[in-house]
């Protein structure tokens, strides 16, 4: 991985942190609500916890594909060192 990817997972792994954040805190003042009495900030809250779990899932699933893809070209070069080692012939055969 070179260092553009590199930065590019960590910009991805910051928004992830920041979407848990904002649940952590959206969270917080949902299970702080009072059902006996009407509460628009803790629907609110709710609608906003809501948002940030789809935020940071669709970063997650993002970075998941990315290096998904990266795996495979790891796995793909492996393969053909491999393959190139097998094809030589060993010292000492017949």
């Amino acid at each position: 991985m070179d260092d553009r990817e590199t930065q590019a997972a960590q910009v991805a792994v910051e928004a992830i942190r920041e979407h848990v954040g904002q649940l952590d805190a959206a969270l917080a003042t949902w299970d702080a609500r009072d059902d006996t009495r009407p509460c628009p900030a803790a629907r609110h809250a709710a609608n906003d916890a809501m948002d940030a779990i789809d935020g940071a899932l669709q970063k997650l699933y993002a970075l998941r594909a990315r290096l998904t893809g990266e795996i495979r070209a790891s796995d793909d070069a492996s393969a053909r060192r491999v393959d190139e080692l097998l094809a030589k012939p060993r010292s000492g055969a017949p």
